[in-house]
This record gives C-alpha cells, sequence and structure tokens, in this order.
C-alpha cells in the first residue's frame, strides 16, 4: 500500500477542466435536441406563434456554444479549489491509502 499525500494542483485542475468541458458539451447536445424538437413540433400548437419556433433553435446552438466554455471554467476553479483542500486535509490526517500495480 502507498500512501497518496499530494495532489498537482494545477495538474488537477486541467483534468476537471477537460472532465467538466465534456459533461457540459453532452448536456449542450442534449439541450440542442430538445431545441430542435421544439422548433419542430411548437408551430403546430401555438396559434401566431412564428417567432417563438425560433427560440428552440436558438436555445439550442447557444447550448452548444455556452455550457462547454461554462463549465470548462468552473471545473477549473472548482479543481484548484478541491486539489488545494485535499493537499490542506492530507497534511493534517496523513494521506489515503492506496494499491498501486506496476
Amino acid at each position: 500500500m502507498k500512501t497518496l499525500r499530494k495532489i498537482d494542483v494545477l495538474s488537477f485542475a486541467k483534468f476537471q477542466t477537460v472532465l467538466l468541458a465534456m459533461v457540459g458539451l453532452l448536456i449542450g447536445v442534449m439541450i440542442a435536441f430538445f431545441g430542435f424538437i421544439w422548433q419542430a413540433f411548437a408551430g403546430r400548437f401555438i396559434e401566431g406563434g412564428e417567432a417563438l419556433p425560433a427560440f428552440g433553435a436558438g436555445l439550442g446552438m447557444a447550448a452548444l456554444i455556452i455550457l462547454p466554455v461554462m463549465y470548462a471554467v468552473i471545473g477549473f476553479v472548482t479543481g484548484l479549489i478541491g486539489a488545494a483542500l485535499f493537499n490542506l486535509v492530507t497534511a493534517i490526517t496523513g494521506g489515503i491509502k492506496v494499491q498501486l500495480e506496476d
């Protein structure tokens, strides 16, 4: 058993950035899908709602661009804070025991 005592803060923040950017992209794709579904069917159910169906497509396209960027920024900040807190707590508690294989 080895003891994990410290994490490189910037390295973990980069990992968290990429991970949450992928989550944001996945959520953006789902919102875009439902936005395009809204665009396809909203005109049929809303009288005089010609401008409203475009809202679904606009929301979907914005989600594909904004959400991955927003999630990446949040991931970087939370990665920095999380790794720093981890290092602080492990300095007090002595670390976490992990089993590693060569």
